[in-house]
């Protein structure tokens, strides 16, 4: 049976460029937008652009080059508030199609059906929208997207991108997504536990000076695995791996060497991941949720996942920067 797990990242909306025009939108505060056919409509807050993508997307839609589908089920209950945030989430219907397959009884090995190339084999998801609210100190622009995935499958590349689609079309506006924090992320992905591998690259470039004119070539990559670390060495490691995280030209210390750049091999949830730690900025946070909102039947407990998922939003907005700097 395949695991839960959850993919999180933030989120914000801006101005579609037109003559260089990146205005960022504050979340929660009322505006009145051009669509694209010229007309205006006046909101209360973003809240009602996610809302109205929710409610046009109840109907089936086939993306016949990804052989993919997608489906929302929303409704006006699908909504909680804490005093810090409100959250607005959907059931998502998403499956792939194109080819036949024979489904069989696993106990008796028969075929119980033969699914044909236009069947659509589709699982449920959950997403959960999060609005931080405004504070005397801060306006918001940044949201947080909270997926709930089974085993390998999930929607946030299909959701996005519709989104993307809708929003762009809809009301000229252009949405973002990228990592929480760099030093969450760190936190949460990178384990002890599930941590594989270094690898190390030292650029180098030629010892003839004509060589440099334009960028160089050459690099040297060293790689380590089969770690053991006492507790003060972790602690020494992740240090030098928050420092790296923490700016893209930031060089890793291994060794008394001096590195230019550094990927770290990790193990999330049986799937290896390579990640650049240069280029966090659009990586999303991946991990596991508690065994027992697993149901029966392979799916979350609703009840039980957004108390879950209500408590997440609250650890994560605590480390994230809610405006746009």
């Amino acid at each position: 049976m395949f695991n839960l797990s959850l993919t999180a990242c933030s989120f914000h909306l801006r101005k579609t460029n037109s003559k260089g025009n990146t205005k960022i939108y504050s979340l929660n505060m009322p505006l009145t937008l051009q669509k694209d056919d010229g007309a205006e409509e006046t909101l209360q807050d973003l809240s009602e652009i996610f809302v109205q993508f929710f409610e046009k997307h109840k109907t089936l839609v086939k993306d016949d080059v990804k052989q993919q589908s997608f489906r929302c089920e929303y409704n006006k209950e699908n909504y909680l508030e804490t005093t810090d945030f409100r959250m607005f989430y959907t059931k998502i219907y998403s499956g792939i199609y194109g080819s036949s397959s024979d489904i069989i009884d696993g106990s008796t090995q028969r075929i119980k059906y033969k699914k044909k190339s236009s069947d659509i084999d589709t699982r449920p998801f959950y997403l959960m929208v999060i609005f931080p609210k405004d504070s005397e100190n801060v306006t918001v622009q940044k949201g947080l997207f909270i997926f709930q995935n089974v085993g390998q499958f999930g929607v946030k590349t299909i959701t996005t991108t519709l989104m993307q689609d809708f929003f762009s079309n809809e009301f000229i506006i252009t949405l973002k997504c990228n990592t929480i924090s760099p030093d969450l992320f760190i936190k949460k992905v990178i384990r002890q536990d599930n941590i594989k591998k270094l690898v190390m690259i030292k650029n180098i470039k030629s010892s003839d000076n004509s060589d440099n004119i334009g960028k160089g070539y050459g690099s040297e990559v060293r790689e380590i695995g089969n770690f053991y670390f006492n507790e003060k060495m972790w602690g020494r490691l992740m240090d030098k791996i928050r420092y790296v995280a923490g700016g893209r030209y930031n060089l890793f210390e291994f060794e008394q060497v001096a590195y230019d750049n550094l990927k770290v091999i990790v193990d999330i949830g049986g799937r290896t991941r390579k990640i650049n730690l240069h280029n966090l900025e659009n990586l999303s946070i991946i991990e596991a949720i508690p065994d027992e909102i697993k149901m029966a039947d392979g799916h979350p407990n609703l009840s039980m996942l957004l108390e879950h998922f209500t408590k997440v939003a609250t650890e994560y907005l605590e480390e994230m920067v809610l405006y746009i700097r």
